[in-house]
């Protein structure tokens, strides 16, 4: 499988990066910086350019059999909202993929994206609540990129995390789509591992995975 990973310098983006490579997947890493990847393999292609940049976007985006954007909104508590660069990179990206294929998209968001199977519990309406009320910037990415993907007729799945700030990977990791139970944490290799997971979950198209550490 040919895969392209937005956010790959970041700490989930690195880990998507290695776990794809480890599963023999054939990588183009797209980087906004250059040298920013230290990363080394025959399978792996960096691409350096602006996350609006149509041409680069193309040259990444090609003849690949899945997109993969593990992009995340800055966490400012600024009261005051301006850009939304994350948001507009997917606005990009889906545009791309909408002309030149292919129709696989997998994005990371948090809970603030609501997904039509959500019931009313912690770990589908806290996120929402605290996002809203302490990074409004953030709040509005999620918002602006919910709107995006629903409306786009990509195949997507939205991997939704909460607190990926857990030093161990416990056993594994678990999903709910909003409708069962899950919990308010979850490892960052967890989010990589589910993320490099759904490529190959076809039961997951346009669905909106809560993953947490088992």
């Amino acid at each position: 499988m040919k895969v392209t990973i937005f956010g790959a310098t970041g700490q989930i983006g690195q880990l998507l990066v290695t776990q794809a490579l480890q599963a023999g997947y054939e990588v183009t890493a797209y980087s906004r910086r250059p040298n920013a990847l230290n990363i080394e393999h025959e399978k792996l292609q960096i691409i350096v350019g602006d996350l609006t940049d149509q041409g680069k976007l193309r040259e990444a985006i090609l003849e690949r059999d899945v997109v993969v954007s593990a992009l995340g909104p800055v966490l400012s508590m600024k009261r005051q909202v301006l850009d939304l660069p994350i948001a507009e990179a997917h606005k990009a990206i889906i545009s791309v993929m909408k002309e030149y294929g292919p129709k696989r998209f997998i994005t990371l968001a948090t809970p603030t994206i609501s997904a039509k199977e959500d019931v009313k519990q912690l770990i589908t309406q806290l996120p929402s609540i605290m996002a809203k009320l302490l990074f409004p910037t953030g709040y509005a990415e999620m918002k602006a990129i919910e709107k995006l993907i629903k409306n786009s007729k990509l195949d997507w799945t939205v991997v939704r995390i909460i607190n990926p700030n857990v030093k161990t990977n416990g056993n594994g990791y678990s999903v709910s789509l909003g409708d069962t139970k899950g919990k308010m944490n979850v490892s960052r290799y967890n989010v990589a591992k589910c993320m490099l997971e759904a490529t190959q979950k076809d039961e997951w198209v346009h669905k909106m995975p809560i993953v947490f550490n088992n």
